[in-house]
């Protein structure tokens, strides 16, 4: 694990600022990306101190030396194929030892679904530990753990370079 002071953070879907609210206590070396220019405004408003960046995970180019990534609910949105693609280079701007913190939709075996609600129709992505094996073997899986949340089940798992 990462026992740095101040180590360089990079958050995958940051979304209006919320949990850069909690990261930006232990580092100032943080920079969070979304696709959302709206949800991007929130975070601005709420942290105007945080480094902030319009993005598409998929396309993103991540800054190297990185220490930890946070992609809390924010890789449901990506293919499988996309997912690993992001896996290799994020593994690649990753420090020795840096860790990957990510947060998934759960189902036993790999699926798509798409639902529509009051924010529009989005297609989510669902994954299991043997799927998160396959994608990340360039990583050591420090833990995988399903949650059982409110509406669905989740998949935490923790990677380290």
């Amino acid at each position: 694990m990462v026992k740095k002071e101040n180590p360089t953070v990079l958050e995958l879907g940051c979304g209006n600022g919320r949990d850069a609210q909690e990261i930006l206590k232990k580092t100032n070396d943080y920079c969070g990306i979304d696709i959302s220019e709206e949800l991007l405004k929130l975070a601005k408003n709420r942290l105007p101190e945080a480094h902030l960046e319009l993005g598409d995970i998929s396309s993103f180019d991540f800054p190297k030396g990185l220490d930890v990534v946070f992609a809390f609910a924010s890789l449901i949105h990506i293919t499988k194929e996309e997912f690993k693609d992001v896996l290799n280079k994020l593994y690649e701007a990753l420090n020795k030892d840096g860790v990957i913190r990510i947060s998934l939709k759960y189902s036993p075996e790999y699926k798509e679904i798409t639902q529509s609600d009051e924010f529009g129709t989005r297609t989510y992505y669902l994954y299991s530990p043997e799927d998160i094996q396959e994608l990340a073997d360039r990583f050591e899986i420090l833990k995988s753990e399903i949650i059982e949340g409110r509406e669905a089940k989740w998949l935490e798992v923790l990677l380290q370079k």
